[in-house]
């Protein structure tokens, strides 16, 4: 998992803007930023955002932001995405990042589940 979430990490940096071509909407500009998440949410933690620019397939302008992050909560791990047309609020992403770190966390003391 520690390997999983270092390379998350390097993607703002290594892969920060290009272009990328859709079949349904031609180019479109990409651009990946780190997103903070909480330093109380799980043990480690790695986030970022997803942000696509350009034509709608009907042509009208169009943009998709889409956050991801990983959190590893001893030796379990959960990962969330949170997405949508236009503006995506970070603090939804950073919140429900913190509360399912503390849902792992709190099933993970009560012991596991058997089905």
């Amino acid at each position: 998992m520690e390997r999983a979430l270092e390379w998350l990490r390097t993607l703002p940096e290594r892969c920060e803007r290009f272009r990328a071509k859709t079949a349904r909407s031609g180019a479109q500009d990409v651009e990946v930023t780190e997103l903070p998440l909480p330093d109380t949410a799980g043990d480690a933690r790695a986030a970022l955002r997803v942000t696509l620019t350009g034509g709608g397939p009907d042509g009208a302008p169009a943009r998709l932001t889409v956050d991801l992050a990983a959190i590893r909560v001893g030796e379990d791990a959960i990962v969330l995405t949170n997405g949508g047309f236009g503006e995506v609020r970070a603090e939804v992403t950073q919140a429900m990042a913190q509360l399912g770190a503390d849902r792992l966390a709190e099933v993970a003391r009560q012991g596991r589940l058997r089905v």
